[in-house]
């Protein structure tokens, strides 16, 4: 072997242990980020710096140099000292994040309500002027309720939709549903002065809103009968929970508490 094939030959085996060594480099970074993001234990879990490092048993410096860009790249959240899993780890992105936590956050809280009411719990989010259902659960009743998963309803009328409005100002409840009502009479009843009314009196009721009977085509006894609460998540998003059914099975003084203890489960979920 000629000298210049020495040379030859001691250059590339020291770029492939360089590459070796930058290709274990990298695999040990994205190691630390998997054992980084596998400390969450729930989409909705809010975790400090102190709590990963201790989960993760890396240093401190490096789960806080690591998070930072995690942050970054939409994988962590961070709301002040807390964090939690990203759009990009919840595979979702826009608003579509945000329901798909508010979704899982409330699994638990829906399917309980359900058990505890036999009745048929819708989870919806305020959208402009308009209630989204994110989430439906029930029994056989839950057929002739209209409403889906996915689908929209004006704000002011829906139980949950009302529930939600009495968190806004007058204001903001104006500038979301004139289109509706300001027209006057409209088409299902509702006028600006009563939609006020209604608010104020759920904001009296510890913002407990209540359809006692609404009559609906196919449906005997009454009607549907509903009672709903709402709360602001920690990113502003107007979350409602609303407990439906026949209406002369609608207890509103069992029902109540339990949509009310419920909604409070929900918030501190989120």
């Amino acid at each position: 072997m000629t000298v210049v094939d020495i040379g030859r030959w001691q250059a590339e085996a020291s770029d492939g242990h360089a590459g070796a060594g930058r290709q274990g480099q990298r695999e040990s970074m994205l190691a630390r980020m998997t054992r980084i993001i596998d400390a969450f234990d729930a989409p909705c879990e809010g975790l400090s710096l102190e709590d990963v490092t201790a989960r993760t048993g890396l240093p401190r410096s490096t789960v806080h140099r690591i998070m930072l860009e995690l942050v970054d790249l939409g994988w962590i959240a961070r709301d002040g000292r807390s964090y939690r899993l990203g759009s990009r780890a919840l595979g979702a992105v826009g608003p579509q994040a945000t329901h798909a936590r508010i979704r899982m956050a409330a699994a638990d809280t829906v399917q309980e309500l359900y058990l505890r009411t036999g009745l048929v719990i819708h989870l919806g989010v305020l959208e402009g002027g308009r209630e989204h259902f994110l989430d439906k659960i029930g029994g056989p009743f839950a057929l002739a309720i209209r409403s889906r998963v996915g689908s929209t309803l004006a704000a002011h009328r829906g139980t949950g939709g009302r529930a939600m409005l009495a968190l806004l100002t007058p204001e903001r409840v104006d500038d979301l549903v004139s289109a509706e009502v300001a027209r006057g009479e409209s088409l299902d009843g509702w006028t600006a002065a009563r939609l006020h009314g209604e608010l104020n009196r759920i904001r009296g009721a510890s913002g407990i809103a209540i359809q006692e009977s609404e009559t609906t085509s196919g449906i005997g006894d009454g009607g549907i009968g509903s009672i709903a609460s709402a709360l602001r998540s920690p990113d502003g998003t107007v979350v409602s929970l609303c407990a439906a059914g026949q209406a002369r099975k609608v207890r509103l003084d069992r029902v109540a508490p339990l949509v009310r203890a419920a909604t409070a489960r929900l918030a501190r979920a989120l």
